[in-house]
């Protein structure tokens, strides 16, 4: 058992995030697999932040240009966005309520920082950082990322 990977209580091999490679062959499975568990999630959230953040920002200005052009609109190529005007006066409201309540370029930078900070903290484990220190590290990591980014 001396091949660098971790072997769980059925003696099951166990390797890390990337690509099989072992990354933390002295660690206990069970804390291999939440550390790899919580590197999926972190990096689908701060994907699913980015994006939210980029397409609101998107939709946000082009509602806004069409809401404050609606003077401007009649008579020319864009003169059926006239009607629209109202329901787009209200999505930008309402978008802008959700942006502001769900903080999502926080969120989203917060995600990379505990994200960069999970794949550091793995990078050290597979240079031989002792188990009880990565468990220590990595149970301040997940409430600090906590703490910072989820409601």
């Amino acid at each position: 058992m001396s091949d660098g990977a971790v072997h769980g209580p059925g003696n099951e091999e166990v390797h890390g995030a990337r690509g099989g490679e072992s990354w933390g062959g002295h660690l206990p499975a069970t804390l291999v697999r939440e550390m790899d568990r919580e590197m999926r999630r972190w990096r689908v959230a701060t994907v699913n932040y980015g994006v939210t953040y980029y397409l609101s920002r998107i939709l946000l200005i082009l509602a806004s240009a069409v809401v404050a052009a609606d003077q401007n609109l009649g008579g020319g190529h864009g003169s059926w966005l006239i009607g629209w005007v109202p329901a787009l006066a209200l999505m930008v409201a309402v978008m802008t309520a959700v942006d502001t309540w769900l903080k999502p370029q926080q969120k989203w930078r917060g995600f990379m920082e505990s994200r960069d900070a999970l794949a550091d903290l793995m990078i050290q484990a597979g240079d031989g950082m002792p188990a009880d220190q990565v468990r220590a590290k990595f149970l301040k990591l997940r409430q600090q990322h906590r703490e910072r980014n989820i409601f």
